[in-house]
C-alpha cells in the first residue's frame, strides 16, 4: 500500500496515531513514512492541537542509542482537534518541492 505523502496526509496519519499511542521520531519515520515529524507536529500545534514533547532514548535500527522526541496528545485534545482545518489548510510540502527543479 502506497501512502500519500502530502503534508496534509502526514498530519492526518500523525493525529490518527496519537489518538491511540505516543509517537516518537523513529516510529513516525519508519511506520508512518513521515520523514520530518517535528514539522508536521508544529503545524498541528499551530492549528490548535495540544501535543506535548518528551525526550526519550531509543535505539535506531542499527542499535545505536539516540535521544529523540516522543509526542503525546494532551488529554482531551483528540476530541477537540479541528480535523477539518488540519486536513484542509496549511502549506503542503509538494508546493515547495525541489523535485524537477534540477
Amino acid at each position: 500500500m502506497q501512502l500519500e505523502n502530502t503534508a496534509i496526509a502526514q498530519r492526518k496519519r500523525i493525529l490518527d496515531y496519537l489518538r491511540h499511542h505516543p509517537l516518537d521520531t523513529l516510529t513516525a519515520r519508519k511506520e508512518l513514512d513521515v520523514m520530518h515529524p517535528a514539522a508536521r507536529v508544529m503545524e498541528l500545534r499551530k492549528q490548535g492541537v495540544g501535543i506535548k514533547t518528551v525526550r526519550i532514548d531509543r535505539p535506531s535500527d542499527c542499535g545505536k542509542m539516540h535521544t529523540v522526541a516522543c509526542y503525546v496528545l494532551e488529554v482531551g485534545a483528540a476530541a477537540t482537534a479541528p480535523v477539518d482545518r488540519i486536513l484542509g489548510q496549511a502549506t503542503d510540502a509538494s508546493k515547495h518541492s525541489m523535485r524537477g527543479a534540477l
